[in-house]
């Protein structure tokens, strides 16, 4: 398969739109992968579908904020696509809100075993249903919902379902390992830069607001 058209050489691939006031679209070869591309540095692409580039390609991929808001029962595929296209060497840096994180849990609604059905902030309702007396989320459909919601053992399940468990080295960075104990190591920016994160972001008072995990090939 080859390299769609490409507006650079040896291109890094960030999912969802590349903005203009993103700190990668300062890095040359950043191009984002979107369902509706506004700028000659982003392809049209559904995060769902194959990736247009070669196997062991590509040298950088980066996914921050993304795969939350695709459903949970295609993420190892992404995973699978993900490694394939991925440079012997290469590193994937993957970012998704942990929904154990102090930020988050204000704005979730629980069910009555404690699991979060929907985050108030990002496209989700709950509705009660008479007739099995139980709440249900419901989800925005423009795309902006999170549809599911991250913490590190589920990443973790769905890394093992994924060619992603193969990498040469998987790192974790950030993350809470249960409601009070968490991770918080500093990591190198290898310019791919992430928002959601202390120091960057420090709304939840210097603890995690991301997982953020490295695979390097």
């Amino acid at each position: 398969m080859k390299h769609p058209a490409t507006p650079i050489d040896n291109p890094y691939l960030y999912f969802g739109n590349l903005g203009k006031n993103e700190r990668q679209y300062g890095v040359k070869n950043f191009v984002g992968l979107a369902l509706h591309p506004s700028h000659d540095r982003e392809i049209r692409h559904d995060a769902t579908a194959k990736l247009p580039f070669q196997n062991s390609s590509i040298f950088k991929i980066q996914s921050q904020d993304v795969f939350e808001h695709i459903p949970r029962e295609f993420i190892p595929d992404i995973f699978n696509d993900i490694y394939s296209v991925l440079a012997q060497g290469g590193i994937f840096r993957l970012s998704v809100p942990d929904y154990r994180s102090p930020l988050l849990k204000k704005r979730s609604v629980y069910d009555h075993e404690g699991r979060v059905i929907a985050d108030l902030l990002m496209g989700g309702t709950v509705v009660y249903d008479p007739k099995t007396t139980a709440a249900s989320s419901v989800y925005g459909t423009d795309g902006n919902a999170h549809l599911w919601f991250p913490t590190y053992e589920n990443i973790l399940e769905l890394v093992l379902r994924s060619n992603l468990r193969r990498c040469e080295h998987i790192e974790f960075y950030h993350y809470f390992i249960d409601d009070e104990r968490y991770v918080c190591e500093p990591f190198p920016e290898n310019e791919m830069f992430v928002m959601r994160a202390p120091p960057n972001d420090n709304r939840a008072d210097g603890k995690p607001i991301s997982i953020v995990v490295d695979f390097i090939k």
